[in-house]
């Protein structure tokens, strides 16, 4: 395992976010190697299946602009009476 101090940033692997350790909201422990998590889901994500979280992000490209589907151009999402 890892040693890491409290105010050391790391990177999510599922959701590409950089955190602070003190303020994960999980951690898990895999081949002697801790990760840290901004979200539950995200830990459960990983833990579901960590190689293959491992490989998509592996491939992931981060170069590209985070963006969670927040930004400007995000499509805006319609009002709740007009899903009907």
């Amino acid at each position: 395992m890892t040693t890491a101090q409290p105010n050391q940033t790391e990177h999510d692997v599922i959701c590409h976010m950089d955190i602070s350790i003190s303020d994960s909201a999980g951690r898990s422990d895999y081949e002697g190697r801790t990760y840290y998590f901004c979200a539950m889901g995200c830990k459960r994500e990983f833990d579901d299946d960590p190689v293959a979280a491992l490989k998509a992000e592996d491939e992931y490209d981060h170069s590209a602009p985070m963006d969670h589907g927040m930004g400007m151009d995000a499509p805006a999402k319609k009002p709740w009476w007009k899903f009907w």
